[in-house]
């Protein structure tokens, strides 16, 4: 599966479950706060949240689905992803920034000089519509 930019840089995170012949994907972003649930492609849930934790509920065939995310470790970007059926745990996923040090290390060094083009442009700025 292709990842997208935002994946690449760690903004947003896919996790994959499979359970009794349905595909089960949760996609979450850290920089919108959107979440949406898929089942075998079709949205069954979504929603945003600018939180540390969420959980989404939804059934199929008959079964009681409820997934969680969990940011466990703010400061690294560490990011649970827990599926559970029925009141039972099938599965947990996690992601972390820090599972590619060097993808985590270009990111530190593209936000930094992103930062300080920004806070060079809008001195600019400043400094002009001031006077």
């Amino acid at each position: 599966m292709k990842q997208s930019l935002t994946e690449k840089l760690y903004l947003a995170y896919r996790f994959e479950f499979e359970h009794n012949s349905h595909t089960i994907t949760a996609n979450a972003s850290s920089l919108t706060g959107k979440e949406e649930i898929l089942v075998d492609g079709v949205s069954v849930s979504k929603k945003r949240n600018l939180g540390l934790s969420s959980r989404h509920q939804f059934q199929v065939d008959g079964t009681s689905y409820e997934l969680r995310f969990n940011v466990t470790g703010f400061l690294f970007c560490r990011v649970e992803c827990t599926l559970m059926a029925d009141g039972k745990v099938i599965k947990t996923e996690t992601r972390s920034a820090f599972d590619n040090k060097k993808v985590f290390v270009r990111n530190l060094i593209l936000f930094f000089l992103a930062g300080m083009a920004f806070g060079y442009l809008a001195a600019t700025i400043a400094l002009k519509v001031m006077g």
